[in-house]
């Protein structure tokens, strides 16, 4: 499959080995210098694709019970587990300091951040031609700038480098305090801002899995929205939609055929690329627990089923309508109390044990794990229900409102929405839903009822002891360790 493209294959490579693939060797940047390096725009070509990689390693890294995706999805009231730990230590809020799954995360944003200051200020200090290295050092900035949302939706504003003197010789010496939240968030913006107009904004085979202006808008747009800032969020969503690329496809299955990953799928705004001829790129476990046929050989030649330990509540299922075209590619199969896979469209569901999720396609030249399919991090139709959302925040139900939200159920047959039914707080609490129905499992989910206010009410209401202090991950006890001039997070401190 090509990924990022082919053509760079080589250079990617050339990228993960200075990067170290799965974890930053400090040693590799020790002689970083303006004259050594980088001499080329290759050398500029390899370093930043090379940065990308802390995506693989964090958001759905090898093992998900240790990725970002798990701790925004298995937290929220769109999946259940039957698996043990670490997986129920997350679903049931049990996660310390000391003991924590997400700690790898943390630890892998810090270290992409310190990557992308480093290539920063190489690129800056370089004697390559400066019309050549601006638009890199524009890319990294806005991937410094992704990576530091992730930090900050994980655990709030923490220190991050952005010196290169302290980024070469990172926490041993350098023990900052944590910034306020408006320092922490004004650097994003400013990040993005000071950035995204010199990154692409068609979308190419030369440039699949790289970073546009749509996908730095996006990311722009959702900082805003999370910090309630409705009227910068507004006029960020319409320049998304005035760059005239995206559309929605006529297919929602089609969005994750990975016949499909390429520049005529116009709903891809960005997405996580694999690639199956390098195992560390490879590892893509939503093909096993959520895969989208009900069976598939894996590497030792035994099948694996869809009958594994996440499943979707019942509660959630039943927030769709019966003719929800959704449905068909999310959920076919249940798993009966006798572990049995039943069709959903020839019986019931009373006694089943819960909905198994099905959703992202497997590579038909792989096996098991080792999948080339990509994971999609923004789309249209979220930009879709984004608008519709910041539109109510700010004048309740309008017919824009409205109208944007049933362009995304017209795709599903889902019913049509009508302006007269509608409050501000029911469209509200029909946006939530809408956004958990057309983006379920994509990664959105626990910032989404956080933004909402319903994070923790839904957490109990699976039962689980949430407390209001829960909306934040712990620092891990190792960082802190590290840095004894941080603050832990409320509610952790012992």
């Amino acid at each position: 499959m090509k990924k990022i493209y082919s053509k760079l294959a080589g250079i990617f490579f050339a990228g993960c080995l200075m990067t170290s693939c799965i974890d930053l060797d400090y040693e590799n940047y020790s002689n970083i210098n303006s004259e050594n390096f980088p001499v080329s725009e290759s050398d500029l070509e390899a370093s930043t694709v090379g940065v990308y990689n802390t995506l693989c390693n964090s958001f759905i890294m090898q093992w998900l019970n240790n990725a970002d995706w798990t701790l925004n999805e298995l937290t929220t009231d769109e999946l259940n587990t039957s698996w043990g730990n670490p997986w129920q230590q997350t679903e049931r809020f049990l996660w310390t300091a000391n003991d924590m799954a997400g700690k790898s995360c943390y630890e892998n944003y810090q270290k992409g951040i310190t990557k992308a200051t480093r290539m920063i200020y190489a690129f800056q200090n370089s004697t390559v031609d400066e019309g050549k290295k601006s638009k890199y050092i524009a890319e990294l900035r806005v991937l410094r700038a992704m990576y530091a949302n992730y930090l900050y939706c994980m655990v709030g504003a923490v220190p991050i480098v952005t010196d290169p003197d302290v980024a070469n010789d990172v926490y041993s010496t350098w023990k900052p305090t944590r910034p306020s939240k408006e320092e922490y968030i004004s650097f994003m913006i400013n990040e993005i801002l000071d950035s995204y107009q010199q990154l692409e904004i068609e979308q190419s085979s030369e440039n699949i899995g790289r970073l546009s202006q749509g996908a730095a808008l996006t990311l722009l747009m959702k900082i805003y929205m999370n910090d309630k800032q409705w009227q910068n969020a507004l006029d960020v969503s319409q320049k998304i939609m005035n760059l005239g690329v995206y559309e929605l496809l006529p297919s929602y299955a089609s969005i994750f055929d990975i016949s499909n990953e390429g520049a005529s799928n116009t709903e891809r705004i960005f997405a996580i690329q694999r690639i199956t001829s390098n195992q560390a790129y490879a590892w893509n476990y939503f093909s096993c627990v959520m895969p989208a046929t009900p069976t598939y050989k894996s590497q030792v030649g035994s099948q694996m089923t869809i009958a594994g330990g996440l499943k979707m509540p019942w509660a959630f299922y039943d927030k769709y309508e019966e003719n929800d075209s959704r449905l068909e590619t999310i959920v076919r199969y249940y798993i009966d109390v006798d572990g049995n896979e039943v069709d959903f469209r020839t019986v019931d569901h009373p006694k089943a044990t819960g909905a198994a999720p099905m959703k992202y396609s497997e590579d038909p030249d792989q096996q098991g794990q080792l999948q080339g399919s990509d994971f999609i991090v923004y789309r249209y139709a979220d930009i879709l229900l984004s608008r519709a959302e910041i539109l109510n925040e700010l004048n309740g139900p309008t017919q824009e409102s409205i109208d944007l939200i049933n362009l995304v159920r017209k795709r599903a047959n889902a019913s049509l929405l009508k302006l007269e039914d509608y409050t501000k707080e029911t469209l509200k609490d029909f946006l939530l839903d809408e956004r958990g129905r057309e983006l379920y499992c994509e990664g959105h989910r626990r910032n989404d009822l956080i933004r909402f206010g319903k994070f923790i009410e839904k957490a109990r209401e699976k039962g689980f002891n949430a407390q209001d202090y829960h909306v934040l991950f712990p620092i891990p006890q190792s960082a802190m360790n590290e840095n004894p001039n941080l603050v832990q997070n409320p509610g952790y401190e012992n």
